[in-house]
């Protein structure tokens, strides 16, 4: 998860604020979505273990599972406010993640997160894949912006 994360940070880091909104193709996924997304999701995968969620309500609609896009900036919250987000939500659950005991790591998810996860104990990897394929993501907004590969 902390490589996965690393990477996100980068491949973000010099995307200027002002180009968050620029979607590579049509109805791609652009770093304001990307972010919240992925800060969203780490929400979501704390709250499997009975926490609490702790983003606003509408992120559901913004940046959940299914959502779409929008086009205007206007539609976000700040890049800001999304950088402290994804730096919140992963420490939340990261402390949650780390307080499992053996017993809890082994309960079993159920219903369709079980498709992503056989456990608990499971979740730090695909949580880490899954952040992976949407730092991929901004690397395609980086190249149509023209901006240089962090690699290579």
């Amino acid at each position: 998860m902390a490589f996965a994360r690393r990477m996100t940070l980068m491949f973000l880091e010099d995307i200027p604020d002002d180009k968050w909104c620029h979607q590579p193709t049509e109805n791609g996924n652009h770093a304001f979505w990307v972010v919240g997304h992925i800060a969203h999701s780490d929400n979501f995968f704390r709250t499997l273990g009975k926490q609490e969620s702790n983003v606003p309500a509408e992120w559901d609609g913004l940046f959940g599972m299914g959502s779409v896009p929008q086009t205007s900036a206007s539609a976000y919250p700040s890049p800001a406010e999304l950088r402290d987000a994804l730096a919140t939500q992963r420490e939340s659950l990261t402390a949650w993640l780390g307080s499992l005991d053996a017993e809890q790591a082994a309960k079993p998810l159920e219903g369709d997160m079980t498709q992503f996860a056989s456990s608990y104990g499971n979740l730090p990897g695909s949580i880490a894949c899954h952040e992976s394929v949407h730092a991929g993501q901004l690397t395609v907004v980086r190249k149509s912006l023209g901006m240089p590969p962090k690699f290579g």
